[in-house]
């Protein structure tokens, strides 16, 4: 049995709003392979836009599932699915998709910000204000009637390609606390790839008791156009493993598309892949939609606050370049009245 992460992230481009990393962890049971990509899950998965008459799960790069000002239903089913699936270990007291389990390393931090503390108490992502509103807790099935049939077939795909899901984890960059580590590190691409790799090694040391693997292989969505990454492999797993030795990571290749390593990690052989579009592989498409899915989730907060702070003729903003700037200026009174700091609220690259 094989260990597969798929490592890729959400919100790395805007001025506004959190940069979200996720990490999702599966047991891979037959010789399917990654580089196959989404179409072995076909057609009870697809990377499309989902509506309650559906018959398939949302599956895939994010961008092909949510779309601005249609709300969280595709995402937050999704996620009501996975959950569904999960078989972490030990058991976790579900739901275990809301933001306490997810990130709890970064939680007290950001919810310290008022535009993202939760609008109700104990409320969790999946209850966003324009998302569905009933919480796997509240349902006898994560799917609704009308899903339930796509939820079997789905969930009978998986057992047949033999994927099972043990786990996710997500890190959550509010915008003082990215601006902080920009300044400490030199620049975003080296913060993304610092936090995206000490997640990744965390998350495969949780999962190294849960099986006996054979092999061990991470995928990541590949940023910008960085194509050397040994360094930073060596780098973040000694921070990550301060009592271990540094495996000798071997470069297999470095192209303009894919950059592979390779290396053992406690005696398996390990390769790790960064690829251009990796969020085209099944690992690092789940692990593209749970950080959308908290991302998008952090600003309806976001964007709420800031209703309830300037009148509800505020436009909602997405937090992307221009917009950003639009929104910056309108809320800008009451942020002097407020005397909140730029860095604060503002992601300065």
């Amino acid at each position: 049995m094989r260990l597969v992460l798929g490592v890729d992230e959400a919100g790395y481009g805007p001025n506004l709003g959190p940069l979200v990393v996720a990490v999702s962890a599966w047991a891979v049971e037959s010789r399917l392979e990654v580089l196959d990509g989404l179409e072995p899950f076909a057609p009870e998965f697809q990377a499309a836009s989902w509506t309650p008459k559906s018959a398939f799960i949302p599956f895939g790069d994010s961008k092909k599932i949510y779309q601005s000002g249609k709300g969280l239903a595709g995402l937050n089913f999704a996620m009501r699915f996975f959950e569904s699936i999960f078989e972490g270990k030990p058991p976790q007291k579900r739901p275990w998709f809301e933001l306490d389990p997810l990130a709890q390393e970064d939680l007290a931090r950001v919810e310290s910000h008022p535009w993202y503390h939760p609008r109700k108490p104990g409320s969790g992502l999946a209850r966003a204000p324009h998302a569905a509103r009933h919480s796997a807790r509240e349902a006898k099935d994560p799917c609704d009637e009308n899903s339930e049939a796509s939820c079997r077939c789905a969930r009978e795909k998986l057992l047949k390609l033999g994927v099972r899901l043990i786990g996710f984890r997500l890190r959550i960059l509010d915008e003082a606390h990215f601006n902080e580590c920009v300044d400490r590190l030199g620049n975003k691409s080296d913060v993304l790839g610092d936090i995206s790799l000490q997640l990744a090694w965390k998350v495969l040391g949780e999962c190294m008791d849960f099986h006996s693997w054979k092999g061990i292989e991470i995928y990541c969505d590949r940023q910008g156009g960085r194509k050397k990454y040994a360094g930073l492999l060596s780098q973040t797993f000694e921070r990550s493993h301060r009592e271990s030795q540094v495996p000798f990571c071997s470069v297999v290749t470095e192209s303009q598309k894919t950059s592979v390593y390779s290396m053992r990690h406690a005696g398996i052989a390990t390769s790790i892949r960064f690829q251009v579009h990796g969020d085209s592989l099944f690992p690092p498409a789940a692990a593209s939609m749970v950080a959308k899915w908290a991302r998008e989730s952090l600003m309806e907060r976001f964007n709420g606050y800031w209703r309830e702070v300037v009148g509800p003729g505020l436009k909602p903003t997405a937090g992307y370049a221009v917009d950003a700037a639009r929104f910056a200026r309108d809320i800008e009174p009451w942020i002097t009245k407020l005397a909140i700091e730029k860095n604060q609220w503002w992601r300065q690259k």
